[in-house]
């Protein structure tokens, strides 16, 4: 944006410049026309060429520091000679008697009289610079987020399409009516109770069964079933046992979730004991999402 300010106000400078310079070198040849033996087809007068050409030397060397370095060439002449490198520039100005011509060249203009050599490259090693941050910064946002999404993996149940999905690795499993709502009430049992022991020798509390039916219920809104509401007392440990088998497969080396949401199997003997349970402990709710809750 300063360049660009730069650059129009520079374009107006030299305009104006060259403006000023067309009249005063108007200004000079009026005052001195009296004394210039100038051609005058009118009068069959060739002039003194001679003379002109000394004029015009003296004049030069009166204006050669002006800006944009101008240099007259020819009064009432088309005869000059002309650098490629300059513009030229051609006015004429009216007298009481005739029109009078005159040409001269100015230093025409490079790319970098309109910008800043030096603002442009502090500009354009400040654009690489913070290009190459930007990138750096995205590039650790990145690994960041991958970093995040691999030690934040999430597990989300699907009441819409009865899946078991592994966020991270989109690994999905389909599960029937009966273990699905269970799982699903379990776990909001057990971060509603994480200090309560469930036991498969004991009857499941109320409020599981409870949880357990609103799923059921809500997967008949869904439209996925019309059959009659199971009885999640009985086979628990059928259930329990399809719940670990999908866990096993879309879980897999995932020790985390696994840990987290995995029913505790029951191990040797006295394993149907009080001192078994198939509760989960300490579950992160941000860890798991259910869809079509």
């Amino acid at each position: 944006m300063f360049q660009l300010s730069y650059a129009l106000s520079k374009y107006s400078s030299i305009n104006s410049a060259k403006n000023n310079l067309s009249v005063l070198i108007e200004n000079r040849i009026a005052k001195d026309l009296s004394r210039l033996p100038l051609p005058d087809p009118s009068k069959s007068s060739a002039g003194n060429l001679l003379a002109i050409e000394n004029y015009i030397s003296n004049l030069n060397q009166q204006i050669e520091n002006l800006p944009l370095e101008p240099k007259l060439l020819a009064i009432q002449s088309d005869k000059f000679n002309f650098e490629s490198t300059r513009k030229l520039i051609k006015k004429s100005f009216q007298t009481p008697n005739k029109t009078i011509t005159f040409v001269y060249s100015v230093k025409k203009p490079s790319l970098w009289d309109y910008f800043s050599v030096a603002a442009l490259l502090a500009a354009f090693g400040f654009y690489l610079l913070v290009e190459y941050r930007y990138k750096l910064k995205s590039q650790k946002q990145n690994v960041t987020i991958e970093q995040d999404n691999e030690e934040r993996a999430r597990l989300v149940i699907d009441l819409e399409k009865k899946l078991l999905i592994n966020s991270r690795t989109h690994a999905t499993v389909p599960l029937a009516n009966k273990p699905l709502c269970f799982f699903t009430a379990l776990i909001e049992y057990c971060v509603l109770h994480p200090d309560v022991l469930l036991n498969q020798n004991k009857d499941l509390p109320d409020e599981l069964v409870s949880l357990s039916n609103k799923y059921f219920y809500r997967l008949t809104e869904l439209g996925h079933t019309i059959r009659k509401r199971p009885n999640f007392s009985n086979s628990l440990e059928k259930t329990l046992s399809e719940i670990r088998a999908a866990l096993d497969e879309i879980l897999m080396d995932d020790l985390q979730l696994k840990e987290m949401f995995f029913p505790p199997k029951a191990h040797g003997e006295g394993s149907r004991s009080k001192l078994h349970h198939y509760g989960l402990k300490e579950i992160d709710t941000e860890l798991v999402e259910v869809i079509g809750k």
